[in-house]
C-alpha cells in the first residue's frame, strides 16, 4: 500500500492549528505565548496542559502526555496515524499525496461512507416529511402541542415516516441505489424487503460524536405496536458507543465541564429547549463504559435524572459507581411527583426544568436515602445491610478524604457513631481500597518507559526544536559519534527528514516510532528551554560530545599502551604510532578546552 507523503505530514504541521482543535475538547487561555487549559486526557482541575503554538506542539505536566498536532488527535479521537492524518487534511482542506505513485487513490470504507450518506439523506427525506408534507402535519402538531418549538425540531433534524411502505424502496432506487445495498441498510424488512421498516412514526435520527446520522429510533404515534423502535446495530452503529444528543450537545459539555444524562430522546430535546444543552440520553441500555469514554475527559460533573420507579433506581446507582470510579463529581435531580422532563416542559415550562436542576442533589444523599427505604434502618440489622450497601459507593471513591466525609455523613444519617462506622469499614478490607493507586493518571504517567535525558539526548532534542541548525550540527558530530540510542535514532530521523526536505516536528517523529519518545522531546521544547540561548546549547553539546569521544579514545589507546609488550622494530613502531596518537588527541582535547571547536 502506498504510504502518505511527508508533503503532506509537513502541510499539516503547517496549515494545521493546535490551539483551534484543542479548543474542541478543552477551554484554553492565553498566558503570554503559550496556552493553558485542564488536560484533556486526564480529569484535573488546575490547568497544567501547555501548548506552545508557534511549534503546534503540546505536553502535559500532569499526566506526561506531549506531541504535535497529529498525535493530539490520534490519543483523542483513538485513530492509527494514517486515519488521524486522512482526518487533519480533510479539516484543514489538505491535498493528501501518497509516495511512490502520484495516481494512487486509497482504498476508503466505502460501504460504511456509504451508508452514513444514504442515512444523512433518508433523514433529511423524514424532516421535509414532518415539516413541509401534510401527511406529516398531525406529528408535527403532537411535538408542537407538547410544548416543543419549531426550533428543537431543527436542532435535532426531527422526521416522520410516511404511512406509505413502499415509499423508500421506490426513492432510493431512484437515486441510484442498488436493491442489495438498500437491503442490507436497515431501512426496509428483512422478511419483506420492499416494505420500509419505518412507517407512520415520528423519526429521531442518531448522529454520532461528528454529526454522521448513524441510525434512527422511531416513535409510534397512534395505532398498535411498539412504542419505539431502533435500528438494528450496524457497520456504522453500535448504541453501547453512541449517546442520542451528544452531538448537539458537545460543544457545551466541553466549554460547561457538565453533562447531563437522563433516559429518554424527548427528554433530552426538553432539556435542550429550556437552555440545558449539556442533556444526552442512552439508547435503550444502561449506562455503559463506552458511553462515559465519550464524555469523561471532558467533564467534572455529572448530572444524573433517571425514572423514579424501580428500575430507574437501581440504573441510577449503577451509574453513579461507574462514575465515581472516574474520579467525576455525580449529581442527582429529582423527578417533579414522577413527571418526565417532556411533562415538567409541557406542564412548567422551560423554568420548571431549570429549578428541577438547581435543586439536584449530591448522589452520598441520594444513595444514603435510597439503601434506608431499601433496607429499612429502623432496626440495627437494617442499619448493617445499609451501611454495607453504602460501603461499596466508599470503595468507588478515589480520595481518602472523600472516602471519610461519606462515611461522617452514613454515621449522620443513620446515627451510628462515627469511629464505629470507620473501623467497621476499614477492617472488612475495601475491595477498592487501592484503586486511587491504581487508576491515578500520574502514576500512569510514571509507570511510563523511564527514559534517562543524556548530554547527548539533550542536544539532539535541542537541534530538533531549532532544527534549522542540522545542517552545521550534522557538519561537526557524525551519529557514530553519539553513544545514547534514543539520542542516535533522533539523529537518524532528522537526517533522513533534511535529506527528504521535510523538517516538521510530525515527520521527523513518526520516523522514529517512539511515543515516549515523542512525549519527551514535546515536553523539553513546549517548556521553552530550548527557546532561548539555543546556539550555546548546541556549541556546549558539541564541545562535551566530541569530548567525550576522545577521552573514551584516549582511555582505549592509553590502556593498549600500558598493555604493550616491545619485543622487536615492528612492535617499537607500533608503540610509537600509539604514542603519537594520543599526543595528537591530547592537542585536540587541550583545544576544545578552550572553546576554538565551533
Amino acid at each position: 500500500m502506498a504510504k502518505i507523503s511527508s508533503v503532506t505530514i509537513d502541510e499539516i504541521d503547517k496549515r494545521g492549528d493546535i490551539v483551534a482543535l484543542v479548543s474542541e475538547y478543552t477551554k484554553l487561555e492565553q498566558r503570554g505565548a503559550n496556552w493553558w487549559g485542564c488536560c484533556p486526557f486526564h480529569n484535573e482541575k488546575t490547568p497544567s496542559f501547555n501548548i506552545m503554538s508557534e511549534k503546534n506542539m503540546y505536553h502535559c505536566f500532569g499526566c506526561g502526555a506531549g506531541g504535535g498536532i497529529i498525535k493530539f488527535y490520534m490519543e483523542m479521537e483513538k485513530l492509527s496515524f494514517v486515519e488521524a492524518v486522512l482526518a487533519l487534511a480533510k479539516k484543514n482542506n489538505i491535498e493528501v499525496i501518497y509516495e511512490g505513485n502520484a495516481d494512487f487513490i486509497p482504498q476508503k470504507d466505502s460501504t460504511s461512507d456509504a451508508y452514513k450518506e444514504l442515512y444523512t439523506r433518508v433523514s433529511g427525506s423524514f424532516h421535509y416529511f414532518l415539516t413541509q408534507r401534510e401527511e406529516g402535519s398531525f406529528a408535527k402538531n403532537y411535538l408542537l402541542q407538547r410544548g416543543f418549538t419549531e426550533q428543537s425540531i431543527k436542532n435535532f433534524q426531527l422526521g416522520y415516516a410516511p404511512r406509505n411502505r413502499k415509499w423508500i424502496k421506490t426513492f432510493l432506487r431512484q437515486k441510484h441505489y442498488s436493491d442489495a445495498f438498500i437491503n442490507d441498510s436497515g431501512l426496509v424488512s428483512t422478511k419483506y424487503p420492499d416494505y420500509s421498516f419505518f412507517a407512520n412514526r415520528l423519526m429521531f435520527p442518531i448522529h454520532n460524536k461528528n454529526g454522521d446520522v448513524v441510525a434512527f429510533s422511531a416513535r409510534l404515534l397512534e395505532g398498535e405496536g411498539p412504542k419505539y423502535i431502533n435500528s438494528r446495530e450496524s457497520s456504522i452503529y453500535k448504541k453501547r458507543e453512541e449517546l442520542y444528543g451528544f452531538f448537539q450537545a458537545k460543544k457545551r459539555i466541553r466549554t460547561e465541564k457538565k453533562i447531563l444524562l437522563c433516559e429518554g430522546n424527548f427528554d433530552v430535546i426538553a432539556f435542550h429547549q429550556a437552555g440545558i444543552d449539556y442533556a444526552v440520553a442512552s439508547l435503550g441500555t444502561a449506562l455503559t463504559e463506552e458511553q462515559i469514554d465519550l464524555f469523561s475527559r471532558f467533564v467534572d460533573t455529572v448530572f444524573l435524572f433517571y425514572d423514579d420507579d424501580l428500575a430507574g433506581q437501581k440504573a441510577c446507582q449503577k451509574a453513579i459507581f461507574m462514575l465515581r470510579k472516574k474520579d467525576l463529581t455525580v449529581k442527582i435531580i429529582l423527578p417533579d411527583a414522577g413527571k418526565d422532563p417532556a411533562e415538567t416542559l409541557e406542564i412548567s415550562g422551560t423554568e420548571g426544568l431549570t429549578k428541577l436542576v438547581d435543586k439536584a442533589i449530591i448522589d452520598v444523599d441520594y444513595l444514603l436515602s435510597f439503601y434506608a427505604k431499601e433496607h429499612s434502618i429502623q432496626g440495627p440489622e437494617g442499619k448493617a445491610k445499609a451501611s454495607r450497601a453504602f460501603f461499596s459507593y466508599v470503595d468507588s471513591l478515589h480520595s481518602d478524604i472523600q472516602k471519610d466525609a461519606s462515611l461522617e455523613r452514613m454515621s449522620q444519617y443513620y446515627t451510628l457513631k462515627p469511629e464505629v462506622v470507620k473501623k467497621e469499614y476499614y477492617s472488612r478490607g475495601s475491595v477498592e481500597a487501592s484503586f486511587t493507586k491504581q487508576n491515578s493518571p500520574l502514576l500512569d504517567a510514571q509507570k511510563q518507559k523511564r527514559i534517562v535525558l543524556s548530554a547527548e539526548l539533550r542536544a539532539m532534542i535541542a537541534v530538533l526544536a531549532n532544527n534549522d541548525c542540522f545542517k552545521e550540527f550534522r557538519s561537526r558530530i557524525s551519529v557514530e559519534e553519539l553513544d545514547d540510542p534514543l539520542a542516535q535514532d533522533l539523529y537518524i530521523a532528522l537526517e533522513e527528514s533534511y535529506r527528504e526536505g521535510s523538517m516538521s516536528f510530525e515527520s521527523i517523529m513518526r520516523k522514529t516510532a517512539n511515543p515516549e519518545l515523542e512525549s519527551l522531546v514535546a515536553k523539553y521544547i513546549v517548556s521553552g528551554e530550548f527557546s532561548v540561548h539555543f546556539k550555546q546549547i548546541i556549541d556546549d553539546s558539541v564541545l562535551l560530545i566530541k569530548r567525550n569521544n576522545l577521552e573514551k579514545k584516549r582511555d582505549s589507546i592509553s590502556n593498549q599502551i600500558r598493555l604493550s609488550d616491545v619485543r622487536d622494530r615492528e612492535d617499537q613502531k607500533q608503540l610509537d604510532m600509539l604514542l603519537s596518537e594520543k599526543m595528537h588527541i591530547d592537542l585536540e582535547l587541550e583545544t576544545l578546552k578552550k572553546g576554538k571547536n565551533w
